[in-house]
């Protein structure tokens, strides 16, 4: 039998620590692949550093190391390191530009104040330096280009980082950080002590009903521009079909966002097959 092909640090890296995104990139053109391995690799990288560190100072210093290392491959200089050197290779061949990459990392300042979003608004603003901003640079490295498909991406990954913070809120609560909106949770009488204890109150459905509400009307918007985005990078999109699925699940589950079926649910392969084959979301 033939050996299994052998995976870069990168690719394997996203298989690891971001199986949403690593499954959707097999639905693109092979050549194209390890590129975006290692445009979620440097996202991974960075969006687990509040994780990563036992004080806020120490997140930040290892923030500024990432900046500096995107100075310095903007100067050509380049830092020896199994992301920074691919990454290297796409900034010099103009694929990617410093600028949008130290976009992603001033963004993820907001995970060092240790602090919920106000409103719904400061939370897409979150959900689209990040998550959006990623599903755009995705999409460029697939092909696209141009305002149309650039709004057609971000839509995309605005939808699917919204049901992201939802799928994440036992995640952060073990830790007492909160990516909820304060002025809804307040709406529907939530207190933080019910998030952190994983309380199953009544009150807590409703509101995680009305993100879901939300998350789907965002789902549809970004289907309806789909045809802004190039079949080439459709691939980069796909997280969508994803998303889609878990809030079916947590449908399934009653709107419970502590449930194990919603939280720990499993990409909805088949479906994600059909639609990369079929090369929609």
């Amino acid at each position: 039998m033939p050996d299994t092909p052998k995976l870069s640090h990168c690719a394997d890296y996203v298989r690891r620590h971001d199986r949403d995104r690593f499954l959707c990139t097999l639905f693109a053109a092979p050549e194209k692949r390890e590129s975006l391995f290692t445009l979620y690799a440097f996202n991974q990288e960075v969006s687990k550093t509040r994780e990563m560190v036992s004080e806020v100072m120490l997140g930040h210093i290892r923030l500024q190391w990432w900046r500096d290392t995107l100075t310095e491959l903007g100067e050509g200089q380049v830092r020896k390191h199994e992301v920074v050197e691919p990454l290297a290779d796409l900034i010099n061949d103009g694929h990617l530009a410093v600028a949008d990459l130290e976009a992603i990392v001033a963004a993820r300042e907001f995970d060092l104040e240790d602090r919920q979003p106000v409103t719904q608004q400061e939370l897409d603003r979150y959900i689209d330096q990040t998550s959006g901003q990623i599903s755009v640079l995705a999409s460029r490295l697939l092909g696209a280009g141009g305002d149309d498909a650039d709004h057609a991406a971000r839509l995309a990954g605005n939808a699917y980082g919204l049901v992201g913070i939802m799928r994440a809120i036992v995640f952060h609560g073990r830790s007492k950080r909160l990516y909820l909106p304060k002025d809804r949770m307040e709406h529907h009488e939530v207190a933080q002590g019910d998030v952190f204890e994983f309380r199953k109150k009544q009150e807590i459905r409703e509101f995680i009903r009305e993100l879901a509400e939300l998350a789907r009307a965002r789902i549809a918007e970004a289907r309806k521009h789909r045809s802004a985005l190039p079949k080439q990078a459709h691939a980069a999109a796909l997280p969508v079909v994803l998303a889609d699925g878990y809030l079916r699940k947590l449908a399934k589950a009653g709107y419970d966002p502590f449930s194990a079926e919603f939280g720990l649910a499993r990409p909805a392969s088949l479906r994600l097959t059909l639609n990369g084959m079929l090369k929609r979301y």
